[in-house]
Order: C-alpha cells, then sequence, then structure tokens
C-alpha cells in the first residue's frame, strides 16, 4: 500500500532552457498544508474506531501494589481495560537499545513493557489503558481507575545517579548502563608536554522539538489474516517498525505500518511513540475493531518519551603559549531517563566531530550513560552533537583567554586548512572538502562591519553600558555532520574489544530506495521508502527527477511507501535525505530510461543503441520517429519493465577505502561536513538577566544547494530552535523526580518576540563524496547556535569579569543574575 498526495508546482520553467535542481522552488507540499487539504494522522478515523486513553503515574518511583478496575469495567461506555499483567499474557516487553547490564551474579535485562509492570519509574508513565467508544469517554472512566502506590526514593541528576544510591532498575545493580573510554592517538603525551591545560565544566539541559502535531496512532487488527495495519506518525518507520512487531510477538510483514504524506513535526521527537503504537494494536486484537489514540499536549510533555539529551561534561584542553592546541579530553555523563529507550547512540555521534573544524591529533573521549527517573532521551535533532559543539566552543574560548590570546585569532591558528580535505579526525571519520579558514575570515569582516556605525559600534556599545545593557559577539565555528552510516549504531550492542580486528567485509550499510512507475497518461510517480515530516522531499524529488527524465516536476508524483511495501532502510535522519534521495533519484532515473529504450527498441524492432532519449520522448534516430512516454506506457510488454522500476542507492562511504577503519570499528560515518560560522550580536541586561539577540550573523556552506528555499529554511528554523535551546526551553525536574514542565506556560518557545533577524550568507563547496556534491543540511543550526549564542554572551559580560557566564545551557536570566551578584 502507498500513499500519495499531489506534487503540484505552480509555474514550471521550461524543462528546456534551466536545470530545475539548484532553484529555489516552491515545495510542492506547502500547498495542501496551507489549503487544509494535508491529511494528518489527527485526521484519520475509521469507521466503528474506538479510543484508548492512559492512566499514568503521578510518582517518580514507586511500588504499584494494586490496581482496582472493576468501576472502570462496569462503566457503560469501557470496551476494555488493560495492565500489565494482559500484557505478559499475550506479549512481549518493547525492545530496548541496550538489552542488558553485566551484574555480579550475571547479565541483567532492562526491558520494558508497554505499561508499568510491578513499578512506576516515571511521573507519566503509562500504567493502565482504557478502550472506550470515544476519548471522553475513555478519560472520565480513568478517573475509576485506583492504582495504590508506595513511594520510594528517586534519582533525577545524573551525577547523582552514578553514585548508585537509588537504583531505578534494582536488579541490575547500578544506573550506569553503558560507559566506555576511547583514545585516539597519544593524549597524555599531549597533556604532559603541553604549556597550559585548560579545564571547563559545562551543562547541557534536556529540551525537545514540541512538534506542532503530538503523537497518534489508529490501530486495525484482522482476524481473517492474522495481521495488523497501523496509522501512526511515528519516525523511521521501516527502522523501528520492528519495535512494534516484536513487542506484539508477530513476523514484520504480519504489521503494516503507514505513515502520512504530511506528520506535523518531529525532528527525531517521535522515533519513541512504538509504546503507543503497541498498545493500540494490542486493543484492537482484543477488541477487533480499530482503535485509536491521540497524545495531548501535557502527556507528550511530561512522559512522551521524547526528551533529548541531558549532558554534564568536563572538558580538559592541552595547550602551548603560541596558540596551538595539542590535546583533547571530553568526558561526560548522559541522562537517559528511566530506560535506555532506542537509540541510544547519540553519545557515539559526537565522535563524527570530535575536535569540531580544529586539526587536534590526541583526543580522548570517555562517557556514562546513566539511568534516572525520568521520561526517557530519544533522538532530538543534532543527535547528541549539539551540547559536544557547545562544551568544545566553550573551552576553546577559556583556554584562548588563558594564554592571552584573541578567541578568534586562536581558533583561525587551529583551523584545518583548505589543503588538508579530505581531512580524517582522530576518530576516523572523514570531512570532505572545505575553505574553514574564509568562512572564519568572512565572518570576522562581517563584525568588523558592526564596529563600524552599526550594532557594536564603540559609542553606541558603551552608551548601552550606561544603561546597564552589555552587548558583545564572539564568533564559533560550524561542523554539521551529514549522511550517517547505519552499520555503526549497534556499536553499544556488540564486543567492543572485538571490533579492534573487525574485517570491512563485515560491514553492513542499509542503501535508499526508490521507486518509479510510469502512468498511462505519461507522467511518473515516484515512491519514497523514507517517510518525512516536513523537510520537502517530494519537492527534492520531483526536482531531481525532473531534471534527469527532461519532464516538468508537475508531470511527477511523490508519494510513500509502507513498511511492508518498503525494504528496511534508515530513513529520515542525521542530515541523510538531501544526498541519499539525489543519489537513489539519479540512479533510477538512469534505469527507468535504459529500460525506456528498452522497451521502444522492442517496439521498433531495432537496437538499443538506435534509440535516443531527450525531453521526455524516444526517438529511432535512423527515421527520426518518436514516442512520448504516454505512448510507451500504451505499448509497455508483459514484463512490465517501466512500471517495476526500482533503485537502491548504496551509502556513499561505502565507495571510498579511507572509511573503511571508520566503518570497520563501528565508529560514526558521516561523509559530509557542511560547515561555516556564527556571529550572533547580544545584549545583555545585568539588572534583570534577560539576553536580547539583536541579530545573528551566519556564514554557511552545505554543498551544492539542491532547493536553496529548502536550505535556507532548515537553516533559519534550526537556528530559531537553537535559540530557544539556549535562552528559553529546559525541561526541569525536582529533586523527587516531579516534572517542572508539563504546560507551555512552563516550556517556554521562541517566537517572533526571541528570534531576531538572521543575516545568512551561503558559500557552495560540493562535496566529491556524493552523486550531486550535497552535504546534510537538516540539523543545523539547532547543532550550532547555542555554542555561537553562549560564547556572545560570554563576551558581552567579560568587561564585569564574570568567568564563563553561559557555563549552561539554558542560560535562564536567574543564572546571569546570580553571576553578577556574586560580583557585588
Amino acid at each position: 500500500m502507498s500513499r500519495s498526495q499531489p506534487t503540484e508546482v505552480g509555474d514550471d520553467a521550461d524543462a528546456e532552457s534551466e536545470s530545475f535542481t539548484g532553484q529555489g522552488l516552491p515545495r510542492v507540499e506547502d500547498h495542501r498544508i496551507l489549503t487544509g487539504k494535508a491529511e494528518f494522522i489527527h485526521d484519520i478515523t475509521p469507521d466503528n474506531c474506538l479510543h484508548m486513553a492512559l492512566v499514568r503515574s503521578m510518582h517518580a518511583h514507586a511500588e504499584i501494589e494494586s490496581i482496582e478496575t472493576s468501576e472502570a469495567k462496569a462503566h457503560p461506555d469501557c470496551e476494555l481495560v488493560l495492565t500489565a499483567e494482559d500484557l505478559k499474557a499475550e506479549y512481549n516487553p518493547m525492545p530496548t537499545g541496550i538489552e542488558s547490564v553485566e551484574t555480579e551474579d550475571g547479565e541483567a535485562d532492562l526491558f520494558e513493557w508497554s505499561l508499568a509492570d510491578e513499578k512506576a519509574r516515571f511521573v507519566g508513565e503509562p500504567v493502565v489503558a482504557i478502550v472506550a467508544s470515544n476519548r471522553y469517554a475513555a478519560e472520565d472512566i480513568a478517573d475509576l481507575v485506583t492504582v495504590e502506590y508506595n513511594s520510594i526514593d528517586a534519582v533525577a541528576d545524573g551525577m547523582a545517579a552514578r553514585e548508585d544510591d537509588v537504583v531505578v532498575h534494582e536488579h541490575a545493580g547500578t544506573n550506569v548502563v553503558d560507559h566506555e573510554r576511547i583514545e585516539f592517538g597519544d593524549p597524555s603525551g599531549a597533556f604532559d608536554d603541553a604549556d597550559t591545560v585548560v579545564e571547563g565544566d559545562y551543562s547541557w539541559g534536556r529540551i525537545s522539538g514540541v512538534p506542532l502535531e503530538t503523537a497518534g496512532v489508529v490501530a486495525r487488527y484482522d482476524e481473517d489474516g492474522d495481521s495488523f495495519d497501523i496509522d501512526c506518525n511515528i519516525q523511521l518507520h521501516t527502522l523501528v517498525d520492528n519495535m512494534i512487531y516484536e513487542t506484539l510477538g508477530y513476523g514484520e510483514d504480519d504489521v503494516r505500518v503507514n505513515v502520512p504524506a504530511d506528520v506535523g513535526g518531529s525532528y527525531g521527537t517521535k522515533i519513541g511513540i512504538h509504546r503507543y503504537c503497541c498498545l493500540a494494536a494490542m486493543a484492537s486484537q482484543q477488541l477487533e475493531q480499530p482503535v485509536k489514540f491521540e497524545e495531548d499536549r501535557i502527556e507528550n510533555l511530561q512522559g512522551g518519551d521524547m526528551h533529548c539529551s541531558d549532558r554534564e561534561y568536563e572538558m580538559r584542553m592541552a595547550v602551548d603559549d603560541d596558540g596551538t592546541i595539542r590535546g583533547l579530553e571530553v568526558w561526560f555523563v548522559d541522562d537517559f531517563g528511566a530506560y535506555p529507550r532506542y537509540p541510544v547512540n547519540q553519545v557515539l555521534k559526537p565522535l563524527s566531530v570530535v575536535t569540531n573544524s580544529y586539526d587536534i591529533e590526541d583526543v580522548t573521549y570517555e562517557y556514562d550513560l546513566v539511568l534516572t527517573n525520568k521520561t526517557s532521551q530519544t533522538a532530538y535533532r543534532g543527535f547528541g552533537v549539539d551540547p559536544h559543539i557547545y562544551a568544545l566552543e566553550m573551552v576553546v574560548d577559556k583556554a584562548a583567554r588563558e594564554i592571552g590570546m584573541d578567541p578568534t585569532e586562536f581558533r583561525r591558528r587551529n583551523m584545518i586548512q583548505p589543503e588538508q580535505m579530505p581531512y580524517t579526525l582522530p576518530s576516523k571519520n572523514i570531512y570532505d572538502s572545505g575553505d574553514y579558514p574564509a568562512t572564519l575570515d568572512r565572518i570576522q569582516e562581517i563584525i568588523d562591519d558592526e564596529r563600524d556605525g552599526g550594532l557594536l559600534d564603540p559609542e553606541v556599545v558603551e552608551a548601552k553600558r550606561e544603561e546597564g545593557k552589555y552587548r558583545g559577539v564572539q564568533p564559533s565555528v560550524i561542523i554539521e555532520p551529514g549522511v550517517s552510516g547505519s552499520d555503526w549504531t549497534d556499536r553499544q550492542r556488540s564486543d567492543r574489544d572485538a571490533l579492534e580486528d573487525r574485517d570491512r567485509d563485515d560491514v553492513e550499510e542499509l542503501p535508499e530506495h526508490l521507486r518509479a512507475t510510469l502512468e498511462d497518461d505519461g507522467t511518473v510517480t515516484a515512491s519514497l521508502a523514507t517517510d518525512s515530516s516536513g523537510q520537502g522531499h517530494q519537492t527534492l524529488v520531483s526536482q531531481l527527477l525532473a531534471d534527469e527524465l527532461e519532464i516538468l516536476p508537475s508531470d511527477i508524483e511523490v508519494d510513500y511507501l509502507d513498511s511492508i511495501d518498503a525494504p528496511t532502510e534508515y530513513g529520515s535522519a542525521a542530515s541523510r535525505m538531501a544526498v541519499m534521495l539525489s543519489g537513489a533519484t539519479v540512479g533510477l532515473a538512469e534505469k527507468f530510461v535504459a529500460n525506456a529504450k528498452a522497451v521502444a527498441a522492442d517496439h521498433w524492432g531495432v537496437s538499443g543503441e538506435d534509440i535516443s532519449y531527450r525531453d521526455g520522448a524516444l526517438e529511432r534516430i535512423d527515421t527520426g520517429d518518436s514516442l512520448s512516454l504516454a505512448d510507451l506506457a500504451a505499448i509497455d510488454d508483459a514484463d512490465r519493465r517501466l512500471t517495476q522500476v526500482s533503485y537502491n542507492y548504496d551509502h556513499p562511504a561505502t565507495e571510498f577505502e579511507e572509511f573503511d577503519e571508520a566503518f570497520s570499528r563501528k565508529f560514526p560515518v558521516y561523509p559530509t561536513a557542511a560547515f561555516g560560522a556564527n556571529a550572533p550580536i547580544v545584549e545583555v541586561d545585568v539588572e534583570t538577566g534577560e539576553v536580547d539577540i539583536l541579530t545573528f550573523h551566519t556564514v554557511r556552506d552545505c554543498g551544492t544547494m539542491l532547493n536553496p528555499m529548502i536550505v535556507e529554511g532548515q537553516a533559519h528554523g534550526g537556528i530559531a530552535q537553537g535559540i530557544g535551546a539556549s535562552l528559553l526551553e529546559e525541561f526541569g525536574y525536582e529533586d523527587d523526580g516531579q516534572p517542572q514542565a508539563i504546560t507551555l506556560f512552563d516550556y517556554l518557545l521562541p517566537s517572533i518576540e526571541n528570534v531576531p533577524e538572521i543575516q545568512m550568507e551561503h558559500t557552495e563547496t560540493p562535496s566529491p563524496y556524493t552523486e550531486t556534491g550535497a552535504k546534510g543540511v537538516g540539523e543545523g543550526g539547532m547543532i550550532d547556535a547555542p555554542a555561537s549564542i553562549a560564547t556572545s554572551i560570554n563576551a558581552a559580560l567579560e568587561p564585569l569579569g564574570i568567568d564563563e557566564p553561559a557555563d549552561q545551557i539554558p542560560v535562564a536570566p536567574d543564572h546571569i543574575r546570580k553571576n553578577v551578584r556574586d560580583l557585588e
């Protein structure tokens, strides 16, 4: 089954006169969204559909002593009540990212049931599922359930969790469920020989994407086929569908997962919604009716398993007096919440950019992954790179000031040079191309202009200081890793010692699958195997395929495949799709044209060499006879060669030997490195602690821009998210594990009042590793804006002598006020 939405383009350019790729064509998705024709999961309600509500724990850590459901079951609108005991009788626990830990008595499993079993481990954890005729009735019935708890001590701080005074999963004996220390080069020697060692501690708080559309699912069980059909807005539906079918106890071909063409936002936050899919499917099987669940906003914020990394960093940098960085040590603890939910490899992704834009050979990278009594983490935009870049840029600034060097000059002195490209990191990933110093020089030129009659004019700055408002800027540099491989993502479930001798031939990467069908009217339908959540994939494919087939984008419709029709693939994450889809589109078009020539050759009884393809038509060279694509569809032979065209584009790094060591050792492989530099000009009010970003300058390079409008949109949106992360957003917790932000009154999102004018420039340095020269661009802004804002706040308040006032994210007003008061 596929799902289709029209991919209209308003004013197609003349296919003969220009390339569509590289043009800022309007997104074809936007017309249906803006006209209300888009169909989201919340719009899907089949006939005879029942609705589910959940009874959730009010306690962060509590033993479940009893669950009384008799009054709920007696309600006339109640159709079904499910508890963990019901689930354990017929189904399986949900898979986790880390399945077990070693204990003195052997291995301890870290499984999670879809409903809390015997113990609640975070506020908002589902305990009972109620199914009723409508959601209002289901909520009323949920209030009739009585759960008796025995509340016990909770742990809500990642650093404290390492002490194991309170253990979230007591049978495991520890909260530290994963640890690794990796050394590259000779970091000990580098630190011993360096003139100066600089240390800095930094905190990164929990945030999230808070999508407009919360999680939703409609599940249907087919008794005749003993199978499930599940509509939901999960992300990576062909990759994580195993979380659903394994929990249900079925094979992958028995559980069809469909994702609508339109999803109201995700950026990783909907990868972990399989709990809802499983519960709705179980209820549908029990009742033999469709069951729907829609997460409300409080459920989403409180217990939606969609928070980002929650880290405490201890950074060390070895530097010489001439400004050379000799070595880097990274240590952090990452608070994953109550369960090590898939994915857990966000602690490893920073290895793909471990030294950012700097040429550093000797590095130590170490982490503790801990569990606490909070809702679980997921793969939020940036996937753990954003806190790493923040902590690294902070300690770079500190090191520069420690040795008395301008921080921008310190950066310039240590940057990877263009002649070093492609550049192999200590962690064996490779930066493909770029002139990093030139980008930093350009951003410095922009700042210099601001100092000459602009926002940073010395007279203006001094006058503002008289008002208690301090302006400043400190450029920071950007690397956005793109096009993640898939093989490395199970490193934590592998025998890591054995990876030293692993053979390159054992590496298994997932390709990008794309299909094309020639319709009777001569138009072409392309079918994506990945889901989308607003990135413009339909636009991108229609542009690329139009160029390759020499037809108009309006003659191409793009739809999506479900989890059974599509092969397993990585999907829409990790800044992959521009590269993977462009490569798949080029390969698919070549195959399509070859098939078209073969059909035409058979029709005319000539060799394929006697056929040319141009402007969407086949021409017989010797006679000048031609066939349009519509003609070709009418004569397509019994082999259906044109209606069966598909192509699998292999991950681009697999073609280059220089990635072999990273592949074989399961280090993160990201073969594109978008880069740039930021310079947000901030104004800090020392009386209130409030930070105003006056303007945000940025220079960015993502290789070949396939659609500049989409690139700009991704970058602007990412920067807005980064501003929210830096100054406003945080899922704080009390010491007893009670969440502090469960409404949008408490969780503060950025608006037009907080997001300034973004002054953006682009350069284009094509990647040598990708089909079109494009680089991944889906996570930029969120990855780099927080670091840039933090370094600029530090620069603004430097005249006051405050040491790193932005040593935590978010930089809340009360934190700045505390730093100011400490000086008084």
